[in-house]
């Protein structure tokens, strides 16, 4: 059973300090000629194919980098192994990360990780419902039960954000927490009315023959900044060579994903288990390796009001800039 996020951040705390061993290859600056391990907690999405990308092309090693993903479910399991000490960095959503920050918690956002669309033609992410459903738009979903991966979180946030813009009743709306991977199957089963999915499961439930009804992060904001990769404060401070080399690292591995959409489709097969010919038609996220403020702004100003984050959080203490 999922905990939430503050007990599992809070039973990450009683753990092992924050950071790496400094012995070996591992943690701190490195010595010269040898990596640097770090891992890096991810989900199995395609939001997080840039890290892949870098790790193939070799942007982390002329950083000094050996980057040692680690498959989770959710940001909540990640923050716990970051707070920990077990991971070095994680990708999560901002929601999480401003949820950790507004509850005393030491995390904080070092790099752009994924962004929405202009448009909702555009879109990565999209909620599906059944062929035959008789939810046709967003005020549809009222008194429905709809799988996201995390509950309080940005899929939640944006489906509630879409269903209010209607005028619908987003409070009657039940939420239940399924895994990425398993969303088109919950789905299939009739186990759910509707899911809310990323690529490359989007795909996969389209071509299942399933409908899209409205695409969420689009209708909270254009460019959305949706995820980013972060650390802890204390890993900032007395590591912060490490962080910067990540950071330069990540900044190259997004501008050659968001510039090679091909060797995308490429790497999204060595860590999901996406079908060949789904991968070559999904749509791709935006990785703009800039963050949209605004829309940070916004997603937390709508975290709070939906009761996720307890009370405001500032950008500066949110981001390390």
């Amino acid at each position: 059973m999922r905990r939430s996020l503050l007990a599992l951040v809070a039973c990450a705390l009683v753990l092992s300090a924050c950071g790496g061993d400094d012995s070996g290859t591992n943690g701190g600056g490195g010595k010269a000629g040898k990596l640097t391990t770090i891992k890096v907690g991810v989900i199995p999405i395609a939001d997080v194919a840039p890290l892949y990308l870098g790790m193939q092309q070799g942007f982390f090693k002329a950083e000094r980098l050996n980057v040692e993903p680690k498959i989770a479910g959710g940001g909540a399991a990640i923050a716990a192994s970051v707070l920990s000490g077990e991971d070095d960095f994680g990708f999560s959503n901002v929601v999480s990360i401003a949820t950790a920050q507004a509850k005393g918690l030491p995390l904080k956002i070092v790099s752009q990780g994924v962004s929405g669309h202009k448009t909702e033609a555009e879109a990565f992410d999209t909620l599906l419902v059944p062929k035959d459903s008789d939810i046709k738009r967003a005020q549809d979903l009222a008194g429905k039960t709809v799988a996201v991966n995390a509950l309080s979180n940005i899929g939640p946030l944006s489906i509630n954000y879409a269903i209010e813009q209607a005028r619908g009743d987003y409070r009657s709306v039940k939420y239940v927490e399924v895994p990425f991977p398993d969303m088109v199957g919950a789905l299939d089963a009739g186990r759910v009315d509707a899911a809310w999915v990323v690529e490359p499961f989007a795909s996969q439930g389209k071509a299942a023959g399933m409908r899209s009804i409205f695409a969420p992060f689009e209708a909270v904001s254009p460019n959305l900044t949706i995820a980013a990769y972060f650390t802890t404060e204390q890993k900032i401070q007395e590591d912060g060579d490490v962080v910067d080399r990540f950071v330069r690292a990540m900044q190259k591995s997004l501008k050659y994903a968001q510039d090679n959409p091909d060797a995308v489709r490429k790497v999204v097969l060595t860590y999901t288990k996406i079908p060949k010919p789904a991968a070559e038609k999904m749509t791709l996220p935006n990785w703009n390796p800039a963050y949209n403020d605004a829309s940070i702004e916004k997603t937390i100003e709508l975290a709070q009001r939906y009761g996720f984050v307890p009370k405001p959080v500032a950008l500066n203490d949110l981001i390390r800039r």
